[in-house]
């Protein structure tokens, strides 16, 4: 399975001359695969932008990616960005997670 994890930056949102450069938080970019085959990597990419690609993968979120996918990034010149990533599922349904509980049952 292939995974594509991009690359992130530093920005200061704060306008605060003191506190705006302790405060700074990591940015994930967004990669545009456009028709033509070439590929953009963007911080805020455009509705129009985004009408144009062919393929387009948010920064900060995790894509499982098909061959298709694969081929379209790596001929764009972004393979770099992708890891490939063993199935550890094992065929067994997923254990149910545990709920803790902060106050005591009464009984």
């Amino acid at each position: 399975m292939k995974k594509l994890s991009l690359p992130k930056t530093l920005i200061a949102y704060s306008q605060d001359r003191l506190f705006g450069r302790f405060f700074r938080t990591p940015t994930p970019f967004s990669l545009l695969i456009m028709k033509d085959g070439s590929g953009v990597l963007e911080q805020s990419p455009t509705q129009s932008n985004l009408n144009e690609a062919e393929f387009y993968f948010y920064g900060g979120h995790n894509y499982e990616l098909t061959d298709e996918q694969v081929t379209a990034i790596e001929n764009a010149g972004f393979g770099i960005y992708i890891e490939d990533v063993e199935d550890v599922s094992d065929g067994l349904p997923p254990k149910e997670p545990r709920i803790l509980r902060s106050v005591p049952k009464s009984r």
